[in-house]
């Protein structure tokens, strides 16, 4: 089969659960693409890695991402583990979601979360993850009586920002972070090898001489650009100091983020984190081709890449609003073991209209057990 018999054998549009990845085949979805600034077409920062071996990871899971991730219909449970590439909270502003939500969702083992660590603890993702746990107590102590206990868990694992090379190697995968020039210190990129393919993400990154240097040989590169400087002025109303601190140093401009995709020189180049409207897009796109000529996708929510050995396709996902817990792998939700509940006060307790009462079935009304 020739690469165009390849692409011409892809539908026009993905179709979640309908396509089963090939053995040598990475698929690429952008859950979240937009701005800090969170709206109905374009979730925070998020991006989903399949692979044809059957890992799955998922690197940020800004607001709103999960819901984009749901639609897709993928079971919690077959997410290898998460990653964060730094503690924005259009970065990993989700995190409850992504812990409460794929519990109630059937997730019957515990989270595997990575991220990296800061100046000082306070600024590393274990701290983070501590915090967020310990806000949420309430919510996940009243749920473990109800829910699989397992499903609580999270493991946490902080690794150095300030190093370059591997975090995650296993079943063929090797997931490195290098360090991102994003405000302070923290920030990391991402990059994922496997089976000869590969995938780097920058996260939040001013243009960088550590991204050229790790993004080499890349598959597929995902770089982020702000909207421009104009942009941010005459829509967003920001002064010109804010938009050009906010759009040149915070983040990347796009005729700067060119260049980096330029010396990269990637069989395909993703920008993201602006706000990609019609009549925004075309600017954007017009700066990056001052320095940048190859292969470019201007990326939004649910943009498809599908790659193999010899070709990268593009698509939309054709997904639903109106998703429910994916239940093929529930099988073992109703015996997996659960904590005692916690006890309410009696007072609370004579409120109720229809008290239950514990039976074979579980809680029942008074005079049903």
């Amino acid at each position: 089969m020739t690469a165009n018999d390849e692409k011409m054998s892809y539908p026009e549009h993905y179709y979640p659960g309908a396509e089963e990845l090939k053995p040598d085949e990475m698929r690429i979805t952008a859950l979240g693409t937009g701005r800090p600034f969170l709206r109905r077409s374009q979730a925070n920062a998020s991006w989903l890695i399949e692979l044809g071996n059957g890992d799955k990871f998922v690197f940020d899971f800004g607001f709103g991402s999960q819901m984009n991730f749901t639609a897709l219909g993928i079971p919690y449970g077959d997410i290898t583990a998460w990653f964060a590439t730094h503690l924005h909270t259009d970065h990993v502003g989700d995190f409850g979601q992504v812990w409460v939500g794929s519990w109630t969702g059937g997730r019957l083992k515990p989270l595997e979360m990575f991220g990296p660590s800061g100046p000082e603890p306070k600024y590393g993702f274990k701290h983070f993850c501590e915090k967020q746990m310990e806000s949420y107590a309430w919510d996940t102590d009243t749920r473990v009586g109800a829910l699989p206990a397992v499903g609580a868990e999270v493991n946490v694992h902080e690794f150095n920002y300030a190093e370059t090379g591997p975090v995650y190697e296993h079943n063929g995968v090797t997931i490195s972070s290098f360090p991102a020039v994003h405000q302070y210190g923290g920030p990391v990129s991402l990059r994922l090898d496997w089976n000869g393919l590969s995938f780097v993400y920058s996260g939040d990154t001013t243009p960088s001489q550590f991204f050229i240097d790790n993004a080499q040989d890349a598959d597929v590169v995902v770089h982020e650009t702000f909207n421009t400087v104009e942009q941010l002025m005459e829509r967003s109303g920001y002064d010109e100091r804010s938009a050009r601190a906010i759009g040149t140093f915070v983040h990347s401009a796009p005729e700067e983020a060119a260049v980096v995709l330029r010396e990269v020189n990637p069989r395909l180049a993703v920008v993201f984190h602006f706000l990609n409207d019609f009549d925004t897009a075309q600017e954007i796109y017009d700066k990056i081709r001052l320095h940048y000529k190859g292969p470019l996708s201007l990326a939004t929510d649910f943009m498809i890449i599908n790659v193999t050995p010899d070709i990268v396709i593009t698509r939309m996902a054709e997904v639903t609003d109106h998703a429910w817990p994916n239940k093929s792998k529930h099988e073992d939700f109703g015996k997996a073991e659960r904590k005692p509940m916690m006890k309410m006060a009696d007072w609370l307790l004579k409120a109720q209209l229809f008290p239950k009462v514990p039976s074979d079935r579980g809680l029942v009304n008074k005079g049903e057990e």
